[in-house]
């Protein structure tokens, strides 16, 4: 399962949030990095991944991308969302999106 952590420019975490027991966000990213995806295709269910400002700004286009795309549904579409603020947020504070797995 994969555990996210927005962290500030220090690294310091403002709060951490997880996918959902289905890992329905990890079956997104796997589906966007097969249709060639330029930032999700580095999101792995057994390595961490930090997402640099540059990666963030990339990540939110597609993430919001995909919200208006009506492709998503229940608990894919509540875990991007929520996967998109957490980004808004980190870069927001100049910071990182840490995924780990596990």
């Amino acid at each position: 399962m994969l555990l996210f952590h927005v962290e500030d420019q220090t690294h310091h975490r403002v709060r951490s949030f997880t996918d959902d027991s289905a890992n329905s966000f990890l079956g997104v990213a796997r589906r966007c990095a097969a249709n060639g995806s330029r930032v999700m295709d580095v999101i792995d269910p057994y390595t961490d991944t930090m997402l640099n400002f540059i990666q963030l700004d990339r990540l939110i286009s597609e993430l919001g991308a995909l919200l208006t795309s009506g492709e998503l549904i229940g608990p894919e579409r509540d875990l991007v969302a929520e996967v998109l603020v957490a980004a808004k947020e980190a870069r927001g504070l100049s910071g990182y999106l840490f995924i780990t797995g596990d």
